[in-house]
Formats: structure tokens, C-alpha cells, sequence
């Protein structure tokens, strides 16, 4: 609950810097269901990229604490990581003990040269971001020709609102203010920005909550829906210029 006389503070990123020593608590209040999350997203990032992962060059913007970056490592990837908190880029280095590298930037212009990446990383990253035309723009400078960038975000929608933030906040399976549903970006609207950015949309796949398991487990889990009114991972390439 929020003490009488506090406003709630809406996309709360300080979040980041205050709970990031429970980046890798699978436990922790702030991260649990992060960790739910992320074991849908490594099994989609399997099925989409496959063998592509193994030498590829990564850039994960808005790495957090390295939870993805972990799973690309793992599977042969080489990997830096882009985030704004000094904290979970501690807790990222400390975890995963120099087999990475991690810098501090801003995802809309990440210290990095272009075209350095193979394979570019956007989850829990444009809902959280005024602007997701930035670093929509900034995943295609990065990108080699051919590219591919993964985006990981919440559709703006009553229902989207309801679970992710009316639910999701109020029952304590993710912070209070995590999200500012106002900040939730459409399908239609993802892929006409990221044709503006120079990336073509491949595929989407819709999810959803599994409810049981969220409700045994006490943490989010998704599974694929036919529909990405909630929420959605997106699948865009870099176009060719000639």
C-alpha cells in the first residue's frame, strides 16, 4: 500500500537502482517475476534466432541486472550490455564475473559504434521510454545490415492496464509504480516507428498470463497467445539500403 498523503510514483526507474542487489534473488519482491518472465523469453529467443545466437555479436539495451544477457552467453553468444543504473550494472558485472561487458548509456544512444551488432535486445525497455521512436532508431544504427532486433513490451490497452498494472502492482507480483500505463505502446504503432527507424516487423507473438502457474508459483508466467492485447514480443529486421 501506498502511505495516506504519498502520491504513487508512475514508471518508477529509481527501482532499478534501490532493489538491484535482489537483481538475481529468484525470491525478491522486485525481480521474482522477472525471472518468470525471462524463462518465456529465452525459450522465444531460441525458437526465433536458433543456431543464429552461437557467435553472434548482442547488444542488450536496458540490461538490467543481465538476466537476458546470461541466456545469450550461455547459448554462445559474446554480449555488452547497455543500461542507465550504475547499481544493476554492478549486479550484472558481479554476477556473470567478466564474461561480459556492461556500460552505462542511455538505450536512445548507447556509447557504441555502428553496425557492431548482429542481434539487438529491447525487453521491459519501451514502456519505460517517453519516446520508443529512440530507441527503436538506436537498435538500427547498431544493427548490421540484416540484423535483428528483439522487443519485448505492453500493449496500451483496458485490458493490458488491468493485469499488468491494476493486478499485477496491486497484488504485489511486480513493484508498485513499476509501469505508467500511458507509456504502453500499440502493435500498430510499434511497427510503423520501426519502419521509420530503417526495421521491418518479421513476426509477433502474443501472451498472455499462465494462470495457474502464476497463481502456484506467485509470479508471473506467460505463455503464446493468439492475441498481443497484453503483452507482446516482436521480432524486426534491419532493411537493406542499397
Amino acid at each position: 500500500m501506498v502511505p495516506a498523503g504519498r502520491l504513487l510514483r508512475r514508471n518508477d526507474l529509481d527501482l532499478y537502482e534501490r532493489h538491484a542487489a535482489d537483481w538475481w534473488d529468484e525470491r525478491s519482491h522486485a525481480f521474482r517475476s522477472l525471472h518468470g518472465v525471462n524463462r518465456f523469453r529465452s525459450r522465444l529467443l531460441e525458437e526465433w534466432f536458433g543456431e543464429r545466437i552461437r557467435g553472434a555479436r548482442v547488444v542488450d539495451l536496458g540490461c538490467g541486472g543481465g538476466l537476458l544477457a546470461q541466456k545469450m552467453l550461455e547459448r554462445g553468444a559474446s554480449v555488452v550490455g547497455v543500461d542507465l543504473s550504475h547499481a544493476s550494472l554492478r549486479a550484472a558485472r558481479a554476477h556473470l564475473d567478466g564474461s561480459s561487458l556492461f556500460v552505462q548509456g542511455d538505450a536512445t544512444c548507447a556509447p557504441l559504434h555502428p553496425g557492431c551488432a548482429d542481434l539487438v535486445l529491447m525487453a521491459d525497455l519501451l514502456e519505460h521510454v517517453c519516446d520508443p521512436a529512440l530507441p527503436l532508431r538506436e537498435a538500427a544504427r547498431l544493427l548490421c545490415s540484416g540484423g535483428l532486433a528483439y522487443v519485448n513490451t505492453i500493449n496500451r490497452s483496458r485490458r493490458a492496464r488491468l493485469l499488468a498494472v491494476t493486478l499485477a502492482e496491486g497484488l504485489g507480483l511486480v513493484p508498485r509504480g513499476t509501469h505508467d500505463p500511458a507509456l504502453f505502446i500499440t502493435p500498430a504503432e510499434l511497427e510503423r516507428q520501426a519502419v521509420a527507424a530503417g526495421l521491418r516487423l518479421v513476426r509477433i507473438q502474443g501472451e498472455a498470463p499462465a494462470l495457474l502457474r502464476t497463481i502456484r508459483h506467485w509470479t508471473i508466467e506467460l505463455r503464446k497467445s493468439a492475441s498481443p492485447g497484453v503483452t507482446y514480443s516482436a521480432l524486426l529486421e534491419k532493411i537493406h539500403r542499397a
